[in-house]
């Protein structure tokens, strides 16, 4: 019976069609009279039945357990969360809901079987016999085994559900926006390409930039930033509802018109776009003015379809022509950035044998130890008269020029020396990662490269991690892929780098060999307070977890992100927050200083209680009532304040005023809830405000509210509760974690 239902559980992908299998195979193989799967109904404590076989017809066993007081096999099993068997139903009491319908079926033995979902238990697997004392410790023992199957391949349903939605989210993230929701650049030029296809057709682009964006964000904070793309946005879809809009650029909106009647009607849209971009935008209490200005190209006139977003940007942003007025047309002067282009080329090509790069090693941290672990080597360019120059103005330029094979090769054996000096000078051997583009594994034969850099070196292979980003491998996926399994079988490892930031099919991840994944830094900046950033993060470590690899995230500056990161289960981090990108000398220095930060400890068994009221009379209040009941209390008047304490502090219970200044009590523990699942919350509301805080009961936003002014005993005794519930949950969990981390390979057998 068991290798059945384990072969049933291999085939299934639903699991209404995976109870009706169980329960047919335990009849037909386990020679059963009857056999149900029932789910616990959480609104009233019931034991619903929801799939059948054998001598009751599922309608019939639904008339069963109408009361949850019923003291059934079902209903005990789930409550106390073990295997109840009965002997004999006509001796045993706790048969008499079931009387009536036993003798009818000659029904003489059975036994109900707890199923499990994420820790909690869902419903029960019951079997019934039409002869007394059928239940030997054998049969149960099975039988337990059957219901723990079929818990482990409702995880296994589960785990893929969320496998497909996150791969959604990726292919969202791909090509739409998530601050503004509005198409990014790549389905924006996509767009523009099929617009451009027919002959003769005339297609203008008209790209607003918010001049004033970058100075506003840097003195008012990236939350400014956040209200005034959200506003420009919101602007632009209701002044142009029938064109087609798209954020191409961190401050940058494009519009695209089709067969335009002429460049007049161009320069109207133009002035429209303007005019509503420049009414000015409330932010942190102030008002401020975006300074719109508007660069427009025309195909087929003066850009070909490749090249007129980049035209229109440029008419956009550049300075060395009249700046007056509200917009400009692209002119081909503008494309002066070509010549630049190829001095910075020629400089480039000087640079490699004047010795003008130079290394830079980020360090990266382990959480479990707190200990750096490894660096990423940068590189950086220092070229004379104009001071060190950003990656980001000439990464691309090497690689479209070809010297990003000569470049990377200078780059491999810089990094694999260092590393080297590291070991001989007596410092902790470390991973040390280095960048490899597309255009190396593509031309270049990288397998004979690195087996040179290691040999000149005398660097161990197992030192050396190559970082690749997913468009790198989807470029030629086969052949990378096949480089990579070469290079592992040589000893190397791989990182998966900027995962998330395009859109590969995560059936490509499973055929990577790669050791780690990297969360990119645009998931990172706001995740302690974007439910959506969030939920990527928790995604992509629990993807990478089931595959059996390790995650590291990068950007990281905050206290607040890497508590978050910690309570996720990201092994790594590298940011700011540990350190900057260094060069050799101070990155030695930091080494020998044994810098580090705390260590990950274990889930402390203390009872965290975080407090979340604008008014500080109130958290006193609360203090006192609270003080010696065993809780360690934080505590905040800032529901932004509170994100942060809820990633770094982890509390099991919060509480919060329902009339916070900056967002509902309501829709703060709406959000607590979408990052920190397991955290218990109530909310403290008066009278007035009833019907809002009912409604976030009813959704599951709050575990409980309690009115204003609060009874102290209910309040006590709510967070007394709270705390239980929370901590049987936390074990559950780990006790499910336990279980299945002893569990027998043999189901896949």
């Amino acid at each position: 019976m068991l290798s059945q239902i384990n072969r049933a559980i291999l085939r299934s992908d639903d699991p209404q069609g995976l109870y009706g299998a169980v329960c047919r195979i335990a009849i037909e193989c386990g020679g059963f009279a009857l056999a149900w799967v029932s789910l616990l109904d959480p609104a009233s404590t019931r034991a619903v039945p929801v799939a059948a076989a054998g001598l009751a017809p599922l309608h019939q066993l639904k008339r069963v357990n109408r009361s949850a007081d019923d003291p059934t096999p079902t209903l005990l099993a789930l409550r106390d969360k073990r295997p109840v068997v009965v002997n004999d139903t006509r001796d045993d009491p706790r048969m008499a809901a079931w009387r009536e319908l036993t003798e009818q079926w000659n029904v003489r033995s059975g036994g109900a079987f707890p199923i499990y979902l994420e820790g909690e238990i869902i419903g029960a697997f019951n079997v019934a016999a039409t002869e007394p004392n059928t239940l030997n410790d054998r049969e149960v023992n099975l039988l337990v085994e059957v219901a723990d199957d079929l818990s482990f391949a409702l995880e296994a349903i589960r785990r893929d559900e969320k496998r497909v939605a996150a791969e959604s989210k990726m292919r969202y993230l791909a090509y739409y926006d998530t601050q503004t929701g509005l198409p990014s650049r790549e389905l924006f030029e996509e767009r523009l390409a099929e617009a451009c296809q027919r002959p003769e057709q005339k297609v203008a682009v008209l790209v607003a930039d918010l001049r004033h964006y970058h100075s506003i964000m840097q003195s008012l904070g990236a939350g400014a930033g956040q209200d005034l793309v959200r506003a420009a946005a919101a602007r632009l879809e209701t002044a142009q509802p029938t064109l087609p809009v798209a954020r191409v650029a961190e401050a940058m909106f494009a519009v695209m018109l089709c067969e335009p009647d002429g460049l007049d009607v161009v320069e109207e849209l133009a002035w429209s776009i303007h005019k509503a971009l420049a009414e000015p935008v409330r932010t942190n209490g102030r008002e401020v003015l975006l300074d719109p200005f508007v660069g427009i190209a025309v195909h087929p006139q003066d850009s070909t379809p490749a090249e007129l977003l980049k035209h229109a940007m440029q008419a956009a942003t550049d300075t060395a022509h009249d700046v007056s007025g509200h917009c400009r047309f692209f002119i081909p002067e503008m494309d002066d950035g070509s010549r630049r282009r190829l001095d910075l080329d020629t400089a480039l090509r000087r640079a490699l044998e004047r010795e003008e790069f130079t290394l830079h090693y980020q360090p990266q941290v382990g959480l479990a130890s707190g200990r750096v672990v490894g660096a990423e080597a940068l590189l950086r360019w220092q070229r004379p008269g104009h001071g060190q120059i950003a990656p980001n103005h000439f990464i691309a330029l090497l690689e479209d020029s070809g010297l990003i094979g000569p470049v990377g090769e200078w780059v491999l054996h810089e990094a694999c020396r260092a590393a080297r000096r590291w070991l001989d000078a007596g410092l902790p051997p470390l991973r040390i990662a280095v960048n490899v583009s597309a255009r190396q594994f593509r031309d270049h034969d990288i397998r004979g490269l690195v087996r040179r850099a290691l040999d000149a070196t005398g660097l161990e292979p197992q030192r050396l991690e190559l970082e690749l980003t997913e468009s790198a491998v989807l470029r030629d996926a086969d052949k990378v892929i096949r480089t990579m399994h070469e290079l592992n079988d040589d000893g190397l490892s791989h990182a998966l780098d900027d995962f998330g930031t395009g859109y590969s099919s995560l059936s490509y991840l499973q055929r990577l060999p790669v050791a780690r994944i990297k969360i990119d830094r645009s998931f990172v900046s706001h995740i302690t307070s974007n439910p959506g950033d969030a939920a990527i993060a928790r995604a992509v470590v629990g993807m990478a977890h089931s595959l059996g690899l390790s995650v590291i995230a990068e950007g990281v500056e905050t206290e607040g992100q890497l508590g978050f990161l910690n309570g996720i289960g990201c092994e790594e981090i590298q940011g700011y927050y540990f350190s900057r990108p260094l060069p050799e000398n101070e990155f030695v220095a930091l080494l020998r200083e044994g810098r580090c930060i705390p260590a990950a400890q274990a889930e402390k068994p203390e009872r965290v209680l975080l407090l979340v009221d604008d008014e500080p009379n109130v958290i006193s209040a609360l203090k006192r009532l609270l003080r010696g009941k065993g809780y360690r209390i934080e505590a905040t008047t800032s529901t932004r304040e509170g994100f942060d304490l809820m990633a770094t502090q982890r509390p099991g219970v919060v509480i919060c005023d329902q009339r916070m200044p900056e967002m509902t009590g309501t829709e703060f523990l709406r959000r607590v809830k979408e990052l920190h699942p397991e955290t218990l919350r109530i909310v403290l509301s008066g009278y007035t405000e009833l019907n809002s805080v009912i409604d976030a009961v009813n959704q599951g936003a709050v575990y409980k509210f309690l009115t204003k002014p609060w009874e102290d005993k209910a309040l006590c005794d709510s967070i007394q509760e709270a705390f239980r519930i929370y901590e049987l949950a936390r074990e559950n969990r780990e006790l499910t974690r336990l279980l299945h981390a002893q569990r027998p390979a043999g189901l896949d057998a």
